[in-house]
């Protein structure tokens, strides 16, 4: 019997020791435990904090980034006057200022109803008198044989928008050039030229942008679309993105077009069809 309580007490001092020893070995790891358990938060919250930074850049950046916006203007022309039949001619024209030589002479010039054509030449060499005498500027002494539409059939645009008034709000030009238009109707109207907001449309000429005021120059020609098109170096000064709106509304005109230019792309862009060099009508 006393060596069965001998044995008894050893193991339960053994069970004992072997208590401790775990619970000793159990203590320290989970102190490391908690500590990589800290660190891990702390490296995860960094890389959370750098992550949603990194989603606010990319959030930032396509905030700024846009789509532009188009423009799909409506023209509207009688099938008559869309068909190839000749709308400007000029045989062994001449042009001349009063009391001057002339400028240009022997000019030869034949635009049917489809046709886009450059007029191109250096500086003074005489595109913009030969544009004046289409449109019978008076200022302008004129001889030969000129055949064109009459002034109420062309629209005429340049850099200096001279169809606009500065003392007219954007709305009002509209409405005064169409008065058997609606309000919506001209609402409309200006919304496809990206007059949308009461702010714009109630917006003097004169506070407009060179942005604004071609684009609203070209709703006018919209309103009442012309059998020819003349426009002398509009894209002077235009942005990027106004450029495009330019050429936005012009690959849609159904008439004949006349442009002075030295913008080749912008002229591809735009579909002329050929160009005239007015050195060859230079005297001398």
């Amino acid at each position: 019997m006393h060596h069965a309580l001998m044995k008894e007490q050893k193991r339960a001092a053994k069970s004992k020791a072997k208590g401790e020893k775990s619970i000793h070995q159990r203590k320290w790891p989970t102190i490391v435990s908690t500590a990589k358990a800290g660190r891990a938060e702390e490296t995860s919250g960094r890389k959370k904090s750098a992550i949603d930074h990194k989603k606010q850049d990319l959030t930032d950046q396509l905030s700024k980034l846009r789509l532009p916006e188009i423009i799909v203007p409506k023209f509207s022309l009688n099938s008559a006057d869309i068909g190839d039949r000749t709308i400007v001619s000029i045989s062994d024209g001449s042009v001349a200022y009063a009391e001057q030589e002339p400028l240009l002479q022997k000019i030869s010039l034949s635009i049917s109803s489809r046709d886009r054509i450059a007029i191109q030449g250096d500086n003074a060499s005489g595109k913009s008198t030969l544009i004046k005498a289409i449109l019978d500027d008076v200022c302008v002494i004129k001889s030969g044989n000129w055949h064109a539409p009459k002034i109420s059939d062309i629209g005429y645009l340049d850099q200096h928008y001279g169809t606009l008034s500065a003392e007219k709000t954007v709305l009002e030009t509209i409405a005064e050039l169409v008065p058997t238009w609606s309000h919506i109707e001209v609402r409309r109207h200006l919304n496809d030229f990206l007059f949308r907001k009461n702010e714009e449309v109630n917006a003097l000429v004169s506070t407009l942008s060179g942005g604004e005021k071609v684009r609203l120059s070209l709703a006018q020609i919209a309103a009442e679309t012309p059998k020819l098109l003349i426009l002398d170096e509009i894209t002077n000064n235009l942005d990027l993105e106004t450029k495009e709106h330019v050429a936005q509304v012009l690959r849609e005109f159904p008439g004949a077009m006349i442009v002075i230019s030295h913008e080749a792309d912008f002229l591809e862009e735009i579909g002329i069809n050929e160009v005239v060099d007015v050195q060859k009508f230079n005297v001398g």
